[in-house]
């Protein structure tokens, strides 16, 4: 045999060997990986779930391969009728730009509560003595905007006329100006709880025990609903096992966090104590949660017409995810 035939004898070995490779892949069931963006507001323990479901594999059990985008969530609900992202996680974003006339809904929740709380120079003693200060907010629409006039409200102090309302931006930037005094008070989420202490500050009240709204769930397009169902549900199904996984394996989602939020163990646990809690066990949305954060964006919103729950959330996905996991 000449050195010509040779080697195209065995190339098509080689070829035939490949082939056989690709074969035995595809009747293994192994499903190809379809890439979908995941759109939070910060580096913060309440997005712990989906974290989980990326670093433990869950999302791509079921043929996902995940990113997560840091980014505002104003401009991540832009992004989501764009098709730059794929889902985003929050609840008041959501409830809000459907409200507005956005094609977006709720599709399952991850944390049924908030994890907000107001932080304060240590001469605070309570809420009425923010009477003429300034409050620091991320921006204007967001969580932490409706948190700190809900709490403003409960006791009796008028936002903009009482206590004045300033955006300084994310965790850290909030943090900065009440150090420096631009802000006698702010409202912040977990690490900072157990940093404030270090830095003479003190936390003064937790957001949940005086507003009863949920404070992240899934948020997908409409058109991502009707497009790609399958690819929903999928995800829906990772992030349950997600929530479950937190739920059990609470030591192993404490270093799964440390990493994550860049921060000592001891000082994670100390963290996620205080949010464990708040996470949904299996996704459920319930009429009362749905109702409360609606009742809330309604109001900011000076929304007069009826809204129903069908307007901001869908539960189809959600419940056929929860029976096949066999959960309901």
């Amino acid at each position: 045999m000449n050195a010509g035939r040779f080697c195209r004898a065995r190339r098509r070995r080689l070829l035939g060997a490949c082939l056989g490779v690709v074969l035995l892949v595809c009747s293994s069931g192994v499903k190809a990986q379809e890439r979908i963006r995941i759109g939070i507001s910060s580096v913060s323990p309440g997005f712990i779930p989906t974290i989980i479901a990326e670093k433990k594999g869950y999302y791509a059990k079921y043929g996902l391969r995940s990113e997560h985008v840091i980014i505002s969530l104003a401009v991540a609900i832009n992004a989501l009728g764009t098709g730059e992202l794929d889902c985003v996680v929050s609840v008041a974003q959501g409830v809000s730009a459907a409200l507005r006339g956005f094609p977006v809904k709720l599709v399952m929740m991850t944390e049924d509560k908030l994890d907000f709380f107001l932080m304060t120079r240590s001469d605070i003693r309570s809420v009425t003595d923010l009477k003429g200060k300034v409050v620091g907010i991320s921006y204007p629409g967001s969580t932490t905007h409706l948190v700190a006039e809900s709490i403003l409200r409960h006791f009796n102090l008028e936002p903009g006329r009482d206590v004045s309302l300033f955006p300084t931006g994310d965790n850290q930037a909030r943090l900065a100006a009440l150090e420096t005094g631009r802000v006698a008070a702010t409202i912040g989420t977990p690490p900072y709880n157990v940093l404030a202490p270090t830095k003479g500050l003190k936390v003064l009240l937790w957001a949940r025990d005086y507003v009863a709204i949920p404070q992240n769930a899934l948020i997908v397009t409409d058109k991502k609903i009707q497009q790609s169902p399958d690819q929903v549900k999928r995800m829906i199904k990772g992030t349950i096992e997600a929530l479950q996984f937190v739920k059990r394996e609470r030591e192993e989602s404490v270093d799964i966090a440390a990493k994550w939020l860049q921060i000592d163990r001891q000082r994670a646990k100390a963290v996620l104590e205080s949010v464990f809690p708040l996470f949904s066990g299996d996704g459920t949305m319930t009429d009362v949660m749905l109702q409360a954060a609606l009742d809330v964006e309604v109001q900011r919103g000076k929304i007069e017409r009826k809204v129903g729950l069908a307007e901001i959330a869908d539960r189809t996905l959600l419940l056929e995810a929860q029976k096949e996991l066999g959960i309901k």
